[in-house]
């Protein structure tokens, strides 16, 4: 909330996130009352979910969130969700040095 309060007209902002503030908090708690107000004040522009293990050795979902306080008027309303889970090509490990 933060950056988007700080943020100037015509700002959008890319977060990269773990699934944890899509998914945590019951509603009425901190992290729900926050999703909620940024979709409320319509600065969620879109949200990407990218292939688990992108990160070496790690089994982490990740996600882009696509924040903006610009969005065009045949956007407003609606957030656009992209999985690109399928989009990557598994990099072989290297051989450690001996």
């Amino acid at each position: 909330m933060n950056l988007l309060a700080r943020g100037r007209d015509g700002s959008r902002i890319r977060i990269v996130f773990n699934g944890s503030p899509l998914f945590t908090g019951d509603a009425g708690s901190g992290e729900s009352n926050i999703r909620k107000w940024i979709i409320e004040n319509d600065w969620l522009e879109g949200i990407v979910a990218l292939p688990d293990q992108l990160f070496y050795s790690t089994g982490i979902n990740t996600y882009i969130w696509i924040v903006t306080n610009r969005k065009q008027r045949k956007r407003r309303g609606k957030v656009q969700l992209v999985n690109a889970v399928d989009f990557f090509v598994k990099m072989r490990k290297k051989e450690p040095r001996q």
